[in-house]
């Protein structure tokens, strides 16, 4: 036996229900999944998914949620039977129809939602504006360690679409397979216990929501988006599969852009896209360059510095890859030009929560017990510094208010005024310290 890994947003797919597999010369089909140690019965999830904006929604059996927690749209029923996927094994195969080739080319129908880290039930993520002339065009959010999850809802090429899911012996572990098609095969050892399942990953990511303030067509998010996802790779000398990029809530209603720290570990590059005001527009720049445009005056180059054939609307060289091919109809350099000159001139005006910069500063500013503290709140916004994450917090450990904290450097400021200049505040100052 041979053990093949591969990272759990990619497995869902390559490695789904009866999918094909070719290794070393040989062709296998998946046709067993490992089931959880138990009773017998298989522990399945429920979760909604919001249409709006792409937020999950765990739910347990007793489920009241109506509304998202995040845009507060209304939720539709909830994803029933949700199987988390760990571990699978193959048969090999000698005969492959034309039937299921086409099927795998179509591939699955996955589906990517999100949800924030919380913190005492509240959600951490930062807020960002972007401004270009003065006059907003979108907002980042920002979740470090973000719950990501990628649901396979079924084939493609179904005739159903409203029959999501696969069915599975829930006894043995095998997916039911296609009487039609693998008639001719050996018939693996189905038990009389079907249910039908939906597979599913999740794993912890930092994350980067890229939401226009207008909404844009479907092929200028497509090329916004692999022209973006492109050009951080090469400004943060990446790898293609370091970033990964998806469309939210789905491929068919693309309102934002989710861009995720793929690799173990992660590189730490989409929280510099809201820590320095001037990084998104670096990344639109090179953007440009990626579209064979000149960023300073404009001008079409047509093609790619080594190139000699002239690209119409994309190429490898700008906006197509290995990991878009199905998008490829989509893109189009030309189109998200505009969009790129914009963010070339935006500034990034960052939150330290998840209200807008704006917001915060107003509920920093109404906390504030003196003119000075505001005159020093007003500073940093001025200089577009970060702002603390709140005011006049009671530290109990320490007997002590300070004027601001920064949570998550563990930070203190303490703004002292004339009243301080005196021997015995400056002795009860160095006491609390």
């Amino acid at each position: 036996d041979e053990y093949l890994s591969r990272p759990r947003f990619l497995a869902i797919s390559e490695f789904g229900p009866r999918a094909i597999v070719y290794h070393e010369g040989s062709r296998y089909v998946i046709n067993q999944v490992e089931l959880p140690v138990g009773d017998g019965e298989l522990e399945a999830t429920r979760a909604k998914i919001c249409q709006r904006c792409g937020y999950l929604h765990p739910v347990p059996e007793n489920d009241t949620l109506n509304l998202c927690e995040r845009c507060n749209a209304s939720l539709n029923t909830p994803l029933t039977s949700l199987f988390r996927i760990s571990e699978v094994s193959t048969r090999r195969r000698d005969r492959i129809s034309a039937d299921e080739e086409e099927r795998m080319r179509l591939g699955y129908e996955i589906v990517t939602s999100l949800r924030f880290n919380e913190r005492d039930g509240r959600p951490l993520y930062h807020t960002s504006e972007i401004k270009a002339d003065d006059k907003p065009v979108g907002h980042l959010y920002y979740g470090q360690a973000a719950t990501i999850w990628r649901i396979n809802l079924g084939w493609t090429r179904r005739a159903n679409r409203e029959l999501q899911g696969f069915p599975l012996d829930i006894e043995r572990g095998y997916w039911q397979r296609n009487e039609q098609i693998e008639e001719a095969e050996q018939e693996d050892p189905i038990s009389p216990r079907i249910r039908r399942v939906i597979p599913y990953v999740e794993d912890t990511r930092n994350c980067l929501l890229f939401e226009p303030s207008d909404p844009l067509p479907a092929d200028v998010m497509a090329s916004l988006q692999a022209a973006l996802k492109n050009a951080i790779q090469v400004r943060y000398q990446l790898e293609d599969n370091e970033i990964a990029a998806e469309p939210l809530p789905s491929a068919d209603d693309r309102r934002s852009l989710l861009l995720y720290e793929s690799a173990e570990g992660g590189a730490g590059v989409l929280r510099r896209l809201l820590d320095d005001m001037g990084a998104l527009a670096e990344v639109a720049e090179e953007a440009l360059r990626l579209c064979h445009y000149d960023p300073e005056t404009g001008e079409d180059l047509n093609h790619a510095p080594r190139a000699k054939e002239r690209c119409e609307a994309a190429c490898y060289d700008c906006l197509m890859s290995y990991y878009n091919q199905r998008e490829h109809d989509l893109l189009n350099r030309h189109i998200v030009v505009e969009w790129l000159q914009t963010l070339r001139r935006a500034e990034v005006i960052t939150a330290p929560v998840a209200a807008p910069r704006a917001a915060h500063l107003a509920e920093l500013l109404r906390q504030c017990d003196s003119e000075l503290e505001r005159r020093w709140l007003r500073r940093l916004d001025a200089r577009g510094h970060r702002l603390p994450t709140g005011a006049q917090v009671y530290i109990e450990a320490c007997q002590t208010k300070p004027d601001f904290v920064y949570e998550e450097h563990h930070t203190v400021i303490y703004i002292d005024g004339p009243h301080h200049d005196f021997p015995d505040r400056h002795a009860r100052d160095r006491q609390q310290a």
